[in-house]
């Protein structure tokens, strides 16, 4: 035997995110603005409720779609917040995180050879999960500053072969959200087209400024056609818990579920009941994180901006920001391994998250004030050692 490791394995890179993580741990006394997790703790009346079913005997197998009264909770949820009627019976599937919905998904529907178009600069995994599935990734390079859903580009990418059209709403780099107008023209070549759209809503909550955030699916004749995904890790601060879902057509649903079962027989019961705690909870917990969210988000944009060459708007949504660096005269990739090394400073290079992503560093918000400050001022004081700043 000469090769161990399967074709599919190797022909699937490792996550760019992963690498510079990977760097950060080898790398001492660093701010970190690259994890896109939430810095607060999970809030208390969820982890009271895991305490709970603990200690109510929670600890065995559930059913391998989720608890029936979390489904249903999702359900009402849907409903009431998203204009998304779904049968939590047969349209519901409770899943290990977002990630295992999105992984079940892509498995579930595309075939070898099917083209998923996928929106640019976007998350890298839907890349993984493309090459995986035997997909075809098609890129769909979206413009700045605000990154809009552009239909007449996307028009130019379908073909015979499209079988899904991937968008992260609001977006993870960039922090766009997408108008009821452009979702609007993008439901209309689904449906002439007739194509899948798979929408990742895991930022659903985190929106600042007053901005509305529609759901694809509750548009016309769009809900047999969209495939939603959402988690309570990001809205929730419950990253490390595990507990995502994913809602479709009953046909859809029942290959998610198929290929779920073979991921995990099902999500730890008891954090099913700390996600139905938070899902049936007032949002008071979620507000306060948003409010500050939206508070750093003001004063580090501001602070990014004072530094010369460094253009940094302010997102719509996510904990992220994705300064235009291209002043600085170097490529992405090699900027944020320079300011980790020197600044020490961890951010994410635009070019991991595609070629439309260069140019760009992201930098999550998931700090405290004082690092992000501290942070900013760090960054400041490398650029002034740059060539591209000594000659100015």
């Amino acid at each position: 035997m000469t090769e161990q490791l399967s074709t599919r394995v190797n022909s699937t890179e490792t996550s760019p995110i992963r690498k510079l993580i990977d760097m950060v741990d080898r790398t001492p006394n660093v701010i970190g603005l690259h994890a896109g997790e939430p810095d607060f703790d999970t809030p208390i009346h969820i982890r009271e409720a895991a305490k709970k079913a603990l200690d109510e005997g929670y600890t065995h197998y559930a059913h391998t779609a989720g608890l029936p009264e979390l489904r249903e909770a999702i359900a009402e949820k849907l409903l009431k917040e998203n204009n998304i009627k779904a049968d939590s019976e047969t349209e519901i599937t409770v899943t290990v995180g977002g990630f295992a919905a999105l992984f079940s998904t892509f498995q579930a529907v595309i075939n070898p050879g099917d083209e998923v178009i996928v929106t640019e600069p976007s998350w890298p995994s839907y890349k993984g999960f493309t090459k995986l599935s035997g997909g075809i990734l098609v890129p769909l390079q979206l413009k700045p500053p605000d990154y809009p859903l552009d239909v007449n580009s996307l028009t130019e990418k379908i073909t015979e072969h499209t079988k899904m059209v991937v968008i992260n709403n609001p977006n993870n780099p960039t922090g766009a959200v997408y108008s009821p107008e452009q979702l609007r023209d993008l439901a209309s070549l689904a449906k002439k087209h007739d194509f899948l759209v798979l929408a990742d809503e895991v930022y659903e909550k985190i929106v600042f400024d007053n901005t509305p955030h529609y759901s694809i699916a509750s548009f016309t004749a769009m809900k047999e056609k969209t495939i939603t995904v959402n988690s309570f890790s990001k809205t929730y601060a419950m990253t490390g818990w595990r507990v995502g879902y994913v809602v479709a057509n009953e046909q859809i649903t029942s290959g998610i579920r198929r290929i779920h079962s073979y991921i995990a027989s099902c999500v730890s019961p008891a954090f099913q009941k700390a996600a139905l705690a938070a899902i049936t909870a007032p949002d008071d917990c979620v507000q306060r994180m948003v409010r500050e969210y939206k508070e750093r988000r003001d004063m580090t944009v501001e602070a990014l901006n004072d530094i010369p060459l460094l253009q940094c708007i302010k997102p719509k949504g996510t904990f992220y920001l994705f300064p235009d660096v291209q002043g600085l005269g170097l490529p992405s990739a090699d900027l944020a391994e320079q300011i980790l090394k020197k600044a020490k400073v961890a951010t994410i290079p635009g070019s991991a998250f595609g070629s439309s992503g260069e140019g760009h560093l992201r930098m999550a918000i998931a700090v405290s004030k004082k690092d992000l400050l501290e942070a900013v001022k760090r960054i400041g004081s490398f650029v002034k050692t740059l060539p591209s700043r000594r000659d100015k």
